[in-house]
C-alpha cells in the first residue's frame, strides 16, 4: 500500500515558492496607470478650454509666493472681466524668477459656463503637464510590464 508521500509527493521535495514582488508589481502598476489617468484628465481639461473657452484679456495684479524647502516660487494672479463682472485667477504654474511681472497683460481662456474657471492661453499652462506625464507613464508601464514578463518582478 502506498503512503501519503508516495501519492501526493513529499513537501520536502518541493521547495516553497515565495512571492518576489507580487505586491510591488501591483503597486507599480497602480502608480503608472494613475499617472496616465492624471495626464489624460489634464489633457482633456485643457482641450475643453481650447475648444469651448472664450478668450479674455487679463492683467497680472499680484504674485502669490509659494515657499518650500527648495526655495520660493511665484504664481501670477490675473484679473479679468467676463460678462460684466471682474474675476481673479491664480495660475497653476509657479516659477523663480516670476514668469510674469505685475501689470503685464496676458490672454486667458474662460469657461463660459463657470467664469471663475480660467487658464492662461499658453503652452505651459495648458499642455506642459500632459506632454510630460502621458509619455513618462506609458514608457514606465511598458518597462514595468516587460520586466514582469521576463521575470524580474513576477511572483514565484
Amino acid at each position: 500500500m502506498d503512503n501519503a508521500d508516495q501519492i501526493f509527493g513529499s513537501a520536502e521535495k518541493r521547495p516553497r515558492r515565495q512571492a518576489r514582488g507580487g505586491c510591488l508589481g501591483f503597486g507599480l502598476q497602480l502608480i503608472w496607470v494613475g499617472l496616465l489617468g492624471v495626464g489624460a484628465y489634464y489633457a482633456w481639461s485643457s482641450w475643453q478650454f481650447v475648444t469651448t473657452g472664450e478668450e479674455v484679456d487679463a492683467v497680472v495684479i499680484g504674485l502669490e509666493e509659494n515657499s518650500s524647502d527648495d526655495g520660493t516660487t511665484y504664481s501670477p494672479i490675473f484679473e479679468y472681466r467676463y460678462g460684466g463682472q471682474t474675476y481673479t485667477y491664480e495660475s497653476v504654474n509657479s516659477s523663480y524668477p516670476p514668469s510674469k511681472d505685475i501689470g503685464e497683460r496676458a490672454t486667458l481662456l474662460v469657461d463660459p459656463d463657470k467664469p471663475t474657471r480660467a487658464r492662461e492661453n499658453s503652452f505651459w499652462e495648458l499642455w506642459l503637464l500632459p506632454v510630460i506625464m502621458i509619455p513618462v507613464s506609458i514608457v514606465t508601464g511598458i518597462g514595468l510590464n516587460l520586466a514582469m514578463l521576463f521575470g524580474k518582478l513576477r511572483s514565484g
